[in-house]
């Protein structure tokens, strides 16, 4: 997971210019093929580590960097550090939730689909189909 998300991290700025479409990658001098290809080999490791280490956890993923674009920008230089703490923030405070509501532990996975339908909803309404 640590190196996926080091990976991730240290790419950053690439993914900037990769959403630029790849003609422009090219301009800049960056293979967008082998690019696209390690930030895919990145995220499933990191993604393959965390559900190793905690399970399922639904929701996180949609929500958490929708929101950092909301809050932040675009600029992958913040966003990807912010997504990983707020991500993480976020779990957190799930599972306190999970825990001290009652007596017995909920899965995670229902309460963040109870916090994450409705605003995925709100972001589909809001945007439309537009990009941020």
């Amino acid at each position: 997971m640590v190196l996926g998300m080091a990976g991730l991290f240290l790419m950053r700025w690439r993914l900037n210019v990769l959403s630029m479409g790849d003609r422009e990658a090219r301009t800049l001098g960056i293979d967008a093929g082998k690019n696209k290809a390690a930030v895919i080999g990145f995220a499933t490791l990191a993604t393959a580590g965390a559900v190793c280490v905690s399970g399922v956890v639904g929701w996180v993923g949609l929500i958490v960097p929708h929101i950092g674009r909301m809050l932040i920008g675009s600029d992958n230089k913040w966003l990807v550090p912010f997504s990983i703490s707020f991500g993480a923030c976020f779990v957190l405070l799930v599972d306190t939730i999970c825990r001290s509501v009652t007596g017995t532990e909920i899965p995670l996975g229902i309460i963040t689909a109870l916090i994450g339908s409705p605003i995925f909803i709100y972001l589909l309404k809001k945007t439309k189909g537009k990009s941020w």
